[in-house]
């Protein structure tokens, strides 16, 4: 299915405008990406209406997307890896934001482990897109920050047990998938912006 689907809107393309072989790498690519993100989404949503966590499901990944946005983070190698580790991460983690409230406690170390992971970890690149300008580095890390802060606000100041379950279970899946030793458990290479510079030298 994914292959047709590929094959038939490269042929449109081309049919409409002509692209050459390196075009046509990086449309394949894009294509193969949508159509994995799409199948994914709809998936997990209907999962969602199964178990009853469309509402939890869709705010968890409004404070993901906008943590990751500027925090950035691993991405798994293949397809088969990004569907092992995103249904549990995704409607397991709706699942306890249902049905588990965190102590005040463990509310106080998520946060201190969010903050001191942005703070160290944030951008976190990947080897198909380093973070090759330092400028852009930092700008980054200081939106990711100031993202997080913001989350940090509304989360003291609202007075819905699920809206606060949903931020610290956002801020613990970015902050582990900006941290060095998820990447190193999935063999994949952290601050890759270091090895691009090294290769230009």
């Amino acid at each position: 299915m994914k292959k047709k689907f590929i094959e038939s809107s490269l042929r449109l393309i081309k049919n409409n405008k002509s692209i050459d072989e390196l075009g046509e790498k990086k449309l394949r690519y894009g294509l193969e990406g949508f159509y994995n993100v799409f199948v994914k989404t709809i998936v997990m949503l209907i999962l969602a209406i199964l178990l009853n966590i469309v509402v939890e499901y869709i705010l968890l990944i409004l404070v993901y997307s906008t943590l990751r946005l500027y925090g950035f983070g691993i991405h798994m190698k293949t397809s088969a890896q990004c569907w092992v580790t995103t249904i549990p991460l995704y409607i397991g983690g709706c699942l306890l934001i249902k049905y588990v409230n965190f102590p005040n406690y463990i509310s106080i170390i998520i946060w201190l482990f969010g903050f001191l992971s942005f703070l160290f970890f944030a951008p976190a690149d990947t080897p198909a897109r380093p973070l090759i300008h330092k400028e852009k580095r930092i700008r980054a890390k200081i939106l990711s920050l100031l993202i997080l802060f913001g989350y940090f606000i509304i989360y003291q100041y609202i007075d819905l047990s699920m809206i606060q379950n949903v931020i610290l279970y956002g801020v613990i899946m970015e902050s582990i998938s900006i941290n060095p030793i998820i990447y190193k458990l999935f063999h994949t290479p952290f601050n890759n912006y270091k090895s691009f510079a090294k290769t230009t030298i």
